[in-house]
């Protein structure tokens, strides 16, 4: 997987450049905005959004899938699928 470098620039160029700049920018790449030279926001595509919320979830997901898989293997009392729903619904 390559990693595409964010474009950087201060809050100030970008409000100077407008919201279409930066929205046709982030269709291409992340747009880190800067104030005073630290980082304040990144400006992604919504493709790139939603990709990350999904990759997220799946992660979630599998760390309570372990999790469940373990308290399962500790006690005799839960099923695997029980502890996975109890651990869902704490989360």
């Amino acid at each position: 997987m390559t990693t595409i470098q964010p474009l950087t620039m201060s809050s100030t160029v970008a409000a100077r450049r407008g919201v279409g700049f930066l929205t046709s920018e982030a269709q291409e790449r992340p747009v880190k905005l800067t104030s005073h030279g630290k980082p304040v926001a990144v400006v992604v595509s919504a493709a790139e959004y939603d990709e990350q919320r999904r990759l997220l979830r799946d992660a979630e997901l599998k760390v309570l899938s372990i999790a469940a898989d373990l308290v399962a293997d500790r006690s005799t009392m839960l099923a695997v699928d029980e502890a996975r729903e109890r651990l869902l619904a704490a989360g």
